[in-house]
């Protein structure tokens, strides 16, 4: 154990993890001593908490991988992530686009199924992970926030 522990300091994916924890730590910090102003019930501030709280359960997870030696220790291919950033990018930056045009809920159903056909190696083989997750998770998007805590989304021609 001691060793998994030593050489987990020189994997990049446990400072991945330690920088997860600390957005989520810092996060979670802002909410408590900004200048947040909860009030009763699940408010503005309910989102971002979970998001803070899910930032950190990441950190540890990827910690937990890294400690069991199923971290990368360097990637095999530069050019094939350097494309999958820039392809990233440009999907995020038509997600801005779209929402004009589309409205939120469609622009980001279309960027997470983007995303998923761009970050899977067989993405057609692997239908549920690239088409059906996407469109669960617009749903929880559209359900957590037009009707649980009543926040109307931007919308487009299609919704």
């Amino acid at each position: 154990m001691r060793s998994a522990i030593s050489t987990a300091f020189t994997r990049l994916d446990f400072y991945t993890g330690l920088v997860t924890i600390l957005v989520g730590a810092i996060g979670l910090l802002d909410i408590a001593y900004g200048s947040w102003r909860p009030g009763p019930g699940l408010g503005p501030h309910a989102f971002p908490q979970l998001a803070y709280i899910t930032l950190i359960i990441a950190g540890l997870a990827i910690w937990v991988d890294v400690i069991r030696g199923k971290s990368d220790e360097h990637p095999e291919n530069l050019r094939a992530i350097l494309i999958t950033g820039v392809g990233l990018v440009a999907i995020g930056m038509g997600m801005f686009w779209l929402i004009g045009k589309l409205g939120l809920i469609v622009s980001v159903a279309a960027t997470l199924i983007g995303s998923s056909f761009l970050l899977t190696r067989d993405p057609l083989r692997h239908w549920p992970s690239t088409i059906v997750v996407p469109i669960i998770a617009t749903a929880v998007i559209w359900l957590l926030f037009v009707q649980l805590i009543n926040i109307p989304l931007p919308r487009g021609l299609l919704f």
